[in-house]
């Protein structure tokens, strides 16, 4: 973890609000994991005052690495505005990580709008880590509609099995990412041979919290990364806190934002098929 300069290399819109942000200086971050993230803040004056939290979406050994947004308040509306050559202060990398690719496993990586960076991150691990990896690996994908799924070709190229859901069912099943989950576990528990399974999930925290409860009803390990606001992310504002299961709390900058969701003491939700949300703006890499 270190603060360092860095600069806009490119930024892509990808429709819906959407943006991809390539930084360039970011030799920083060449050993981050999928779930860790940065503080990142421009020249920005006073306003806003505190740096935003992204997950990191991708990064490379020549020193660049990206973000994935989506503009839904100031923070964001400028970011999507940097041109190149634009400067960044970031702090990272930060936080702890979703678990390594396992062939012990099948990953059902579960996302909800924003929430997909570190899954990506994720699958491209897995791509490069060896050819059983990928096919051990589904990306379960959810969306309000066709504009909140982005990145679906270069998920295809990483040889994942895709799995899409919007609400409004303008891309693959109608419905929530949820329910899509739900469907993969019967699907792997009704095989001859059924796998080890875990579940990795990050988005919105309704769905989070729906993911869970899912998992836990079907005995498999789970793994969510939680958003909260922050504004320090190295754990010294508190104003992240969390309710924990062993603690009174954990605090989601240093202590995650990835959990085991049974170390954390999550709101009820009703697990039926089809619960929670299945996109949303928001999930530690959306930033305001």
């Amino acid at each position: 973890m270190r603060y360092f300069a860095a600069e806009v290399a490119g930024n892509e819109r990808l429709g819906g609000g959407y943006f991809r942000l390539d930084m360039a200086g970011c030799q920083a971050l060449e050993d981050a994991e999928p779930g860790q993230f940065v503080m990142v803040r421009g020249e920005w004056d006073r306003d806003p005052l505190l740096p935003r939290a992204f997950s990191l979406l991708s990064v490379s050994g020549d020193g660049h690495a990206q973000l994935l947004a989506k503009t839904v308040g100031r923070g964001t509306a400028l970011l999507e505005r940097a041109v190149p050559g634009t400067p960044l202060a970031l702090l990272g990398p930060l936080g702890k990580a979703f678990p390594a690719p396992d062939i012990a496993f099948v990953d059902l990586l579960v996302g909800g709008g924003v929430g997909i960076p570190p899954l990506y991150m994720q699958a491209r691990r897995a791509f490069a880590t060896g050819r059983e990896l990928p096919g051990a690996t589904e990306v379960l994908y959810g969306g309000r509609t066709s504009h909140d799924l982005v990145l679906l070709d270069e998920l295809h190229a990483y040889g994942v099995a895709l799995h899409l859901t919007t609400e409004d069912g303008s891309v693959g099943r109608r419905g929530l990412v949820t329910a899509e989950l739900s469907a993969r576990l019967a699907h792997h528990r009704g095989r001859p041979r059924p796998p080890a399974l875990r579940i990795m999930a990050c988005g919105p925290n309704p769905m989070l919290w729906a993911v869970a409860a899912i998992a836990r009803r079907h005995e498999v390990p789970c793994f969510i990364s939680v958003e909260e606001q922050m504004a320090c992310g190295i754990g010294v504002c508190l104003g992240c806190a969390v309710p924990g299961t062993e603690r009174p709390f954990r605090y989601v900058c240093k202590d995650g934002p990835v959990f085991p969701a049974a170390e954390l003491r999550l709101p009820e939700v009703p697990v039926a098929e089809g619960v929670g949300r299945g996109a949303g703006d928001e999930g530690v890499g959306v930033g305001r």
